[in-house]
């Protein structure tokens, strides 16, 4: 089993920062953490559905998508996690509500008693009979599905989330998208147990204080290189790629990216990406066996 990256000597300022401001946690490896690392170990490469897998009589950020997930072997659904005027976090994509909702506005203007009254629509533009979900909700539906959501934040704190998180008892529920090495040590000054996707430079992510042990590195929206995932792992790190933009029903695109050892793709397309992996059955095979060695 390959070490995580030796951990460097922060800045004096850094540390006082870190020391001030740490909350009483150890820096543990996480739960999803070990699941990723089983991962990397075992050669597995797992599937995130982005926007939670949406496609015909399926929305964007749904309960219905994230829960079909877990069907088709897909472990993550990447979602996004939206607040209310009124404080209630809800998932949505967009900062508008007209394109996938019946509703119309900003999703910064909207208090939560009109929102809870729109219907989704699917990407073909049929509503569906179903809500926009809170985050609660979701939480709760990924949990029993046996699905993990990895948390996109639009115009939410870090704050906010992270609270919401330790509230609902979340942290082995989620992984938190970090889109900076700033936002990354926010997040870990917050809660050093959560699992991160933060941006591809392990050196700066440890100087600022980012506890390595809980974090997969975002290669981007890119097929990913053999070369560079393996550099990676002999640091002991795992990474993601997005295939989003580049789907076009092709197998074998989801079949080379794999072959490269990327711990994690996201995806569109759950159903070709699920199927040219080896199916459901395969894909939840290995998911079991990084379960069983992760607890």
């Amino acid at each position: 089993m390959y070490s995580k990256l030796t951990r460097v000597t922060a800045g004096l300022a850094a540390l006082a920062f870190a020391t001030a401001c740490t909350p009483e946690t150890s820096n543990e490896m996480a739960y999803q953490a070990r699941l990723m690392e089983c991962a990397r170990e075992n050669g597995f490469t797992m599937l995130a559905a982005h926007r939670a897998g949406f496609g015909p009589g399926y929305a964007e950020n749904a309960i219905s998508s994230i829960t079909r997930n877990a069907s088709l072997g897909v472990l993550y659904a990447e979602v996004d996690v939206a607040e209310s005027v009124d404080g209630v976090l809800y998932l949505m994509h967009d900062w508008t509500l007209d394109r996938t909702t019946t509703g119309t506005g900003e999703i910064r203007e909207a208090e939560w008693s009109y929102i809870e009254t729109l219907s989704l629509v699917d990407p073909d533009g049929q509503t569906l009979e179903e809500g926009v979900p809170t985050l609660d909700s979701a939480i709760s539906a990924a949990r029993e599905a046996g699905v993990y959501l990895n948390l996109d934040l639009k115009n939410v704190s870090e704050e906010t989330l992270v609270a919401a998180i330790e509230r609902l008892d979340a942290a082995d529920q989620v992984i938190v998208i970090a889109y900076s090495v700033e936002d990354a040590a926010r997040l870990h000054t917050l809660n050093p147990n959560l699992v991160l996707s933060a941006p591809n430079d392990p050196e700066a992510l440890d100087a600022a204080g980012v506890n390595l042990d809980n974090v997969y590195l975002w290669l981007g929206v890119v097929e990913p290189g053999a070369a560079e995932d393996q550099a990676l792992a002999e640091q002991g790190l795992e990474a993601a790629a997005g295939l989003f933009p580049l789907e076009v029903g092709d197998p074998a695109l989801y079949r080379t990216a794999a072959s490269t050892g990327v711990e994690v793709l996201s995806i569109d397309d759950v159903l070709t990406g699920s199927s040219a992996l080896g199916g459901p059955d395969v894909l939840s095979a290995q998911i079991q066996t990084c379960r069983n060695a992760a607890d």
